[in-house]
């Protein structure tokens, strides 16, 4: 009975390794596409303005509005955001963090931990 027990939280354990390196690995090749999204927390209305697309534009990424169906895995659009925030930094300095809204996933958050 033990050895089925612990065969079955082997292969649970392994399944979940599995999927966190897929997730990973999806995370990986978003960021290396030529296409950076920075996904924000909406509402019944659009919260993406025309400020948003003109920075959208000008930093070569976009946006994608949850709407009012917000997602239930927010710690992996956190981290998603958080590579774009990076690339950013890398590309265009801190000065893009000024225009940045706070409604976007995770980037308090991350600000905080560059402080």
């Amino acid at each position: 009975m033990s050895f089925k027990l612990f065969f079955l939280l082997f292969l649970t354990a392994f399944g979940i390794q599995a999927q966190e390196k897929k997730q990973n690995d999806t995370i990986k090749i978003e960021i290396n596409s030529n296409t950076k999204t920075i996904y924000v927390l909406g509402g019944i209305a659009s919260v993406i303005t025309k400020e948003d697309l003109a920075f959208a534009k000008k930093h070569n990424i976009q946006f994608h509005d949850f709407g009012c169906i917000a997602p239930t895995n927010f710690e992996e659009y956190e981290v998603k955001n958080e590579l774009v925030f990076e690339y950013l930094n890398k590309t265009y300095g801190k000065q893009w963090q000024k225009d940045m809204k706070a409604n976007v996933l995770g980037f308090e958050k991350w600000k905080k931990k560059k402080v």
